[in-house]
């Protein structure tokens, strides 16, 4: 019987996050993307603590998070007119 070769549908955080798995426990696999070039979207993604976590289970550093990252320290509510509405603080300054 042959070895298994997992197709891995998308480069997003998950499909690289199931790729990186597969390479550390030694299973082959391809990541098949949609579009040609993968370009910055000047989007962010807010990672909560259960997924750095998963992140660091994957081997990446908190150093690795910093280099890439930007820290947040208060998550908000703000209104169309830019008036605030809720905020709470957030990160690591909760443990400072």
């Amino acid at each position: 019987m042959s070895e298994p070769h997992v197709i891995i549908a998308g480069g997003g955080v998950a499909g690289l996050s199931l790729g990186l798995t597969l390479h550390q426990i030694g299973v082959p696999f391809t990541v098949v993307e949609a579009v040609a070039e993968l370009k910055p979207l000047g989007v962010g993604i807010n990672v909560q603590p259960n997924a750095v976590r998963e992140l660091m289970d994957m081997g990446i550093t908190a150093d690795g998070l910093d280099k890439v990252g930007v820290s947040v320290r208060e998550w908000a509510l703000v209104g169309q007119q830019g008036q605030d509405i809720y905020a709470e603080t957030r990160g690591t300054v909760l443990s400072d």
